[in-house]
């Protein structure tokens, strides 16, 4: 009976021995589980983002447009319309930085479909944008821009009145008792007509950015003019669209903007052609070079009659960005001027491989690229 006791106890211990080996064993089994987990995250996309271009794009990298007639948060682009510019809806929002999820919503529209807004303008695609990164729909008809998170003014439509609005879809207005760079409303007066201020003038092509400007009035606060008029808001305007202001007391008017022509969307090739004959274009490079040296590109922005160029840099990397410009991850230092200009950069290239870049330039307010070069990077060898 002991002999059979003793058995047994020393079994159960053996048991519980091998039990415990076994369990100390089992995170090593679990290891690749773990990792792949945990680098789920990074591999993640924004559903929305911000081209180099600062223009928002889908996770795929096609342009987004605003509509002028949409001035009141609704679609008024149906029927045959979406045939050439198709709504855009993503459920789920998540954005690169730049932009902010709580700029973006939903509405629903006449026959039920859904579709994603910007600061309640709906987002619609552009079929005659082929590649990614293509903006061929901008200005086409002088009522369809590229969607940016940085416009100050917008154009917008209503009752056949095409008026400057702000990015909001809120209207200006101008007084007729101001004189060019001078603003007669004081006092009482600017509680009913508030400024409008923006410290940087973002527009799309359809309207030049160069007949907005800044003055300080009376009180001392800074107002944005357009064509030297100093410009307002309507405290009675409730919501945006509205335009209580228009013909008050003869003397307050909404504020028509100056266009260049309408761009048939038969017609446009790329965003140069939406404007003034806006162009860029890479004159000097060489098409290889040593690696770990500093190389010199050269290029010439022109158009614009002169043109404001806000910016210009050539855009780079180690890899392809293809049409998707935001895909070129370093740029060289923003330089300004009037067109015609010409410019140059110093770029330190890798030690190996192959460098890709685009010339980008921002003139009055409209993106322009140059085609994709690139150069050869030549090991470096030792030797007699």
């Amino acid at each position: 009976m002991k002999k059979s006791f003793s058995f047994f106890v020393i079994f159960g211990i053996l048991a519980i021995l091998l039990i415990s080996g076994c369990a100390q064993q089992q995170p090593t089994g679990n290891q690749t589980p773990v990792q792949t987990t945990s680098v789920q995250p990074a591999s993640e996309q924004p559903t929305i983002r911000l081209s180099a271009g600062n223009y928002i794009v889908d996770d795929k990298g096609k342009t987004l447009y605003f509509f002028t007639k949409d001035l009141k948060g609704d679609s008024n682009c149906s029927g045959e319309c979406l045939n050439k510019w198709p709504v855009f809806y993503q459920e789920k929002i998540s954005v690169s930085p730049g932009l902010n999820v709580p700029d973006f919503g939903t509405i629903t529209r006449n026959e039920g479909n859904k579709q994603t807004t910007f600061k309640g303008w709906p987002l619609y695609y552009f079929s005659g944008d082929v590649s990614p990164g293509d903006i061929k729909g901008e200005g086409v008809g002088n009522v369809w821009f590229v969607a940016r998170p940085d416009y100050a003014v917008l154009i917008a439509d209503k009752e056949k009145m095409k008026f400057i609005v702000d990015s909001d879809g809120h209207t200006l207005y101008k007084f007729t008792k101001d004189i060019p760079g001078v603003s007669n409303c004081k006092g009482n007066c600017l509680k009913a007509w508030p400024v409008f201020y923006s410290e940087n003038i973002v527009v799309p092509s359809m309207i030049n950015a160069s007949d907005f400007g800044v003055i300080t009035n009376s009180e001392g606060s800074k107002q944005t003019t357009y064509k030297q008029m100093p410009l307002y808001y309507y405290v009675n305007d409730a919501i945006r669209g509205d335009t209580n202001g228009d013909n008050v007391s003869n003397v307050w008017f909404i504020v028509e903007p100056n266009q260049v022509a309408a761009v048939s969307a038969t017609t446009i090739q790329s965003p140069v052609a939406t404007s003034s004959a806006l162009a860029i274009k890479v004159t000097s490079f060489p098409s290889s070079a040593y690696g770990d040296t500093i190389i010199t590109i050269r290029w010439e922005v022109s158009g614009g009659n002169p043109g404001n160029i806000s910016n210009t840099a050539i855009l780079w990397d180690y890899k392809s960005g293809g049409a998707i410009i935001s895909d070129y991850s370093k740029s060289t230092v923003i330089q300004t001027g009037k067109t015609l200009q010409q410019f140059s950069a110093e770029v330190n290239i890798p030690a190996s491989g192959t460098l890709y870049f685009r010339a980008h330039a921002i003139v009055d307010g409209t993106d322009v690229f140059s085609q994709e070069y690139q150069i050869l990077v030549n090991v470096q060898t030792s030797g007699y």
